[in-house]
C-alpha cells in the first residue's frame, strides 16, 4: 500500500471531519462563550503537556517492532507506562487544584482539574491503539474512529448546549464523550486482532525489558523532545491566562483551532503514514530524499493557500461567520498564521529525527524553542497587550522551525534551493489569487463579494495544481477513488 493510498484513507474521514467542523463552529460559537472555550484550553494545556509523556515515548517504538513480539512488548511498556503517570497525576491533583485555579484566576478550574487523570488515561491508551493501527495498515479503522470521535463529540456540545445550557461543563463532556467513543470503536475493529498477536507473542518480563532497553533513546530523547513541544505549544495558552483572562484564552482557543484545519485534515494524516513508511524505505534504500521532497512539495501545495487565505482575512470571516464578538479571535488567527504554516509543513517531517537515530539534534532543537519562546512571550506579556505577546511567540517560533526544517531537508538530501523556490512559488500564487478577497474587505467592506471572490481563487488554485501538476492529478484521482470505495473498505475491515 502506497503512501498517497494510506494518507487518502486517513483524509478521507478527515474531509468529512473538517466539513462537521465547518458546519458545526458557527452553532457552537453562538452557544458558548469566550471565556468557557478559555477554561476549556487550560485544561487541554495541562492535559496536553503531560501527556505527551505518558507512553515514555515508547509509542514511537511500535511501527519499528521486527516482529509482532517486539511490537506487542512496546505496546504493553506504552500501557504499563499510561498507568502509572494516571496513578501519579491522580494523587498529585488534591495538592495542585486550588493553586492552579488561582493561578489563571478561574475557580471552576479546580472542578475540572479532577478529570485530569481520566485524560490521561485515555489518552495514552489511544496513543498506543493509534500507532498499532498505523503499523498494520489499519488506516480505515482509524479514519472511522476519528470521525466518529468528533461527531458524537460536537452533538453532545450542541444537544446539550441547546436543552440544558451553555458551560464548559459541556465542553468537556462533549470531549471526553466524544474521545472515549473513538476508543471503543478502534477497540471494536482492532481487539480481535491485536489480543491474538499479544497472546502468541508469549511475552514475559524479559522480553518486555530487552523491547524497553533497544528503545530506550525513546524516553531518553524522544520523551523530552516531545515534553519540550508540548510546552512550547502550549505556552501561549499559559501565559495569556497567567497574564490577562480566560476570555483572551477563548479567544486564542477558537483562533487556533479555526485556522489549525489544514493541519487537522491531512498534516496528521501524512504525519501519522509518513513515520512508517520513511522508517521502511530508509531500512530498504539507506535515504530519506525521495520521500521527503514528495511530502514536502504536497504540504507545501496544500496548506499554502488556505492557511494563507485566513492570514489575510481572520478578523472579517471570522466576524461573518461566528459573530461579531469572535473578530477578536479572527485577528489572533491572523497573526497566528505564519506559524501554522511553517508548523503544518515542517511537523510532519519532524519524525525524520527518530528515523536517522538523531534524537538528541531534535531534543536541542526543542530546547532552544522553548527557551526562546519563554522569554519573547514573558517579555511581550509585561506590556499587557496579549496581540504583541502573540505576535512576539510568532516570529520566535517561526524563526526556530525554520531553522529546524532547514536541518531537515539537508540532512535528507533534499535541496534548501530547491525548497525555498516550491514555497516562495505557491506563496505568491495564493497571494495574488487572494488580492481581490482582500479588497473587497478592507476597501468596500463586503462579505458577499468577498466570500464569491474566495470561492473563484480557490476554484482557480485547485484547478492550476491539478492542470500543471502530474503528481496532483494522480494524487486527486486516487483521491476519489479511494472516497468511492470507502464503504468497501470499512466492510472488509469489519470482517477480520
Amino acid at each position: 500500500m502506497s503512501i498517497g493510498r494510506n494518507v487518502i484513507k486517513l483524509t478521507s474521514s478527515r474531509l468529512a471531519v473538517l466539513l462537521l467542523s465547518f458546519i458545526s463552529a458557527p452553532i457552537i460559537a453562538r452557544l458558548f462563550l469566550p471565556e468557557h472555550f478559555g477554561i476549556f484550553q487550560i485544561f487541554g494545556s495541562i492535559a496536553g503537556i503531560i501527556g505527551v509523556i505518558t507512553c515514555l515515548g515508547y509509542e514511537l517504538s511500535i511501527p519499528l517492532g521486527v516482529n509482532k513480539k517486539e511490537t506487542s512488548a512496546s505496546i504493553i511498556i506504552c500501557l504499563l507506562s499510561t498507568l502509572i503517570f494516571t496513578l501519579l497525576v491522580l494523587a498529585a491533583v488534591p495538592f495542585s487544584k486550588g493553586s492552579m485555579a488561582r493561578w489563571f484566576k478561574a475557580p471552576e478550574l479546580s472542578i475540572f482539574l479532577w478529570l485530569l487523570p481520566l485524560a490521561i488515561f485515555i489518552g495514552g491508551v489511544e496513543k498506543a491503539l493509534r500507532y498499532w493501527a498505523a503499523r498494520e495498515g489499519r488506516f480505515g479503522a482509524m479514519a472511522w474512529a476519528e470521525f466518529c470521535c468528533e461527531l458524537s463529540g460536537k452533538l453532545v456540545n450542541i444537544a446539550w448546549a441547546l436543552i440544558i445550557g451553555a458551560s464548559a461543563l459541556v465542553l468537556f463532556a462533549g470531549h471526553f464523550a466524544g474521545i472515549i467513543f473513538g476508543i471503543l470503536l478502534l477497540l471494536v475493529f482492532l481487539s480481535r486482532r491485536l489480543v491474538s498477536d499479544i497472546k502468541e507473542s508469549d511475552l514475559d518480563f524479559k522480553m518486555i525489558w530487552t523491547v524497553a532497553k533497544k528503545h530506550k533513546k525513546f524516553p531518553i530523547f524522544s520523551t523530552w523532545t516531545g515534553l519540550l513541544n508540548a510546552i512550547s505549544v502550549q505556552l501561549p495558552t499559559i501565559i495569556l491566562g497567567l497574564y490577562f483572562s480566560t476570555t483572551v484564552v477563548g479567544y486564542y482557543s477558537i483562533g487556533k483551532r479555526l485556522i489549525s484545519l489544514p493541519m487537522m485534515l491531512l498534516g496528521t494524516s501524512i504525519r501519522q503514514v509518513f513515520f512508517p513508511t520513511a522508517a521502511k524505505e530508509y531500512n530498504e534504500t539507506g535515504t530519506l530524499s525521495t520521500v521527503v521532497s514528495n511530502i514536502f512539495r504536497k504540504l507545501v501545495q496544500i496548506g499554502i493557500f488556505p492557511i494563507v487565505a485566513l492570514g489575510l482575512l481572520g478578523a472579517p470571516l471570522f466576524g461573518f461567520v461566528f459573530g461579531e464578538k469572535w473578530i477578536e479571535a479572527g485577528v489572533y488567527a491572523q497573526i497566528l498564521s505564519p506559524w501554522t504554516l511553517i508548523v503544518f509543513i515542517s511537523a510532519p517531517l519532524s519524525t525524520t529525527f527518530s528515523i536517522l537515530q538523531r534524537q538528541g539534534t531534535g531534543l536541542a532543537f526543542n530546547i532552544g524553542l522553548v527557551v526562546s519562546r519563554t522569554l519573547a512571550l514573558l517579555f511581550a506579556a509585561q506590556m499587557g497587550e496579549p496581540r504583541i505577546t502573540l505576535a512576539a511567540f510568532v516570529i520566535v517560533s517561526v524563526i526556530g522551525w525554520i531553522f529546524m526544517l532547514s536541518w531537515i531537508l539537508r540532512n535528507c538530501d533534499v535541496s534548501l534551493r530547491w525548497g525555498m523556490k516550491i514555497a516562495v512559488k505557491y506563496m505568491v500564487l495564493s497571494s495574488l489569487l487572494l488580492l481581490p478577497a482582500c479588497c473587497f474587505a478592507w476597501i468596500l467592506d463586503n462579505m458577499f463579494l468577498v466570500l464569491a471572490s474566495l470561492v473563484f481563487a480557490t476554484i482557480i488554485y485547485v484547478y492550476g495544481l491539478y492542470h500543471f501538476d502530474p503528481g496532483i492529478r494522480d494524487f486527486t484521482a486516487d483521491i476519489i477513488t479511494r472516497v468511492l470505495l470507502l464503504g468497501r473498505w470499512n466492510k472488509k475491515e469489519q470482517s477480520l
